[in-house]
């Protein structure tokens, strides 16, 4: 008997392709919201959730760390192996 527009979020924030994974936590982070429209041209392109956003910045600091890595030791890497 519960009513959609007892549950729905009215003032519905939206992110663009052309925004930046840290825009879009941010965003994501201070409306409390969990999942986000994303809009091209005003048209519904998708929808990107908090599980997308976390997924994308563990893909880029695993990047990071291998670069990181890759320039500590000269561009290679051997992983430690077990004694």
């Amino acid at each position: 008997d519960t009513l959609i527009a007892e549950l729905m979020t009215r003032d519905v924030y939206s992110v663009t392709p052309d925004d930046t994974i840290e825009e879009c936590m941010a965003l994501m982070s201070a409306t409390h919201c969990r999942h986000m429209p994303v809009l091209e041209n005003d048209q519904l392109i998708g929808v990107v959730s908090i599980g997308d956003i976390v997924d994308a910045i563990i893909i880029d600091q695993n990047i990071k760390i291998q670069d990181l890595k890759n320039y500590i030791t000269g561009g290679y890497y051997a992983p430690k192996t077990k004694k």
